[in-house]
């Protein structure tokens, strides 16, 4: 027996190792050189060694496509890690864009409003669990500002400060019930005080003398010389039937308060005009000896 499987492995040996030495001796050969054992080895030997190429040729494909795979495995990986990065540093120049578009709007406001004022960023949110009473809270204290002053944004007033300690303060909004303000209609200049109503929503009285449309624009009037006039508050949406000479105006606040980034806290009101300003006025006598004459 182990005879036989010597005498078999050395046959296959002489087999696998005399086979190419066969195809390799036809296929060296000239064609009208060949003898007739050597073309019956070309001809049994084309397929065998058609099969051959074509195994090699799939497993160097195969190979081929595995690392194709892998270096495109890793730029995708490299992209995205690129991508995130590029995602991370939009979101930053975002941010920097809209502090910059609030700081720009807040500046020309400064340069538009008279009274003197202070900037404060919003630093809490405070609402009552007992009643729909929202409070923000700012970055001043006591040392800055008191209870009272007109708290006001770019887009709209925004309520009074309710109380400030040392570090902080906060603004009770124009919405809050306990809120009344001295406010007029644009279009028609009817005065009128407005009251907040609940969370986006204040009501004003307006005499049945002066008409309210919906739409119509609600700003300060400067009465109460805490918030500078002209200044936005809201927009008229409802008008309520005239009871008796009064017209009942609900008006939603022209400030997103939840949007709110920073906001001015009035410290004064603007001095009154001066009505001589713009008069020539005839320049004092120089002190000193007159001319010889």
């Amino acid at each position: 027996m182990a005879s036989y499987r010597s005498i078999r492995n050395a046959f296959l040996v002489v087999a696998l190792l005399g086979i190419p030495v066969l195809l390799l001796r036809a296929a060296a050969q000239e064609p009208q050189g060949l003898s007739g054992f050597d073309r019956a080895v070309r001809r049994v030997g084309a397929p065998l060694e058609a099969g051959v190429s074509y195994a090699a040729g799939s497993v160097g494909r195969f190979f081929e496509r595995w690392v194709l795979q892998a270096r495109l495995q890793e730029d995708n990986e490299t992209l995205d890690a690129e991508n995130r990065q590029l995602r991370l540093e939009l979101r930053a120049l975002t941010a920097v864009e809209e502090e910059n578009k609030e700081l720009r709007r807040s500046l020309q406001m400064r340069a538009k409003v008279a009274e003197d004022m202070i900037a404060a960023e919003i630093s809490g949110v405070e609402q009552s669990p007992f009643f729909r009473v929202v409070k923000l809270q700012i970055d001043r204290g006591a040392g800055f500002v008191r209870p009272g002053m007109a708290v006001i944004a770019d887009t709209g007033v925004v309520g009074r400060i309710d109380r400030a300690d040392e570090a902080n303060a906060d603004v009770m909004l124009i919405t809050d019930p306990r809120s009344k303000i001295a406010v007029e209609v644009a279009r028609t200049r009817a005065p009128g005080i407005l009251a907040g109503l609940d969370e986006d929503t204040c009501l004003v009285h307006v005499a049945s003398d002066f008409p309210v449309q919906v739409g119509d624009l609600i700003q300060t009037s400067g009465v109460d010389e805490l918030f500078p006039r002209g200044h936005p508050v809201g927009q008229v949406v409802r008008v309520e039937d005239v009871v008796g000479d009064q017209q009942r105006v609900h008006v939603v606040p022209a400030v997103r308060f939840d949007r709110l980034d920073m906001v001015w806290v009035v410290l004064a009101s603007a001095p009154p005009p001066d009505p001589g300003a713009e008069q020539p006025r005839k320049p004092a006598a120089a002190a000193g000896l007159g001319p010889l004459r």
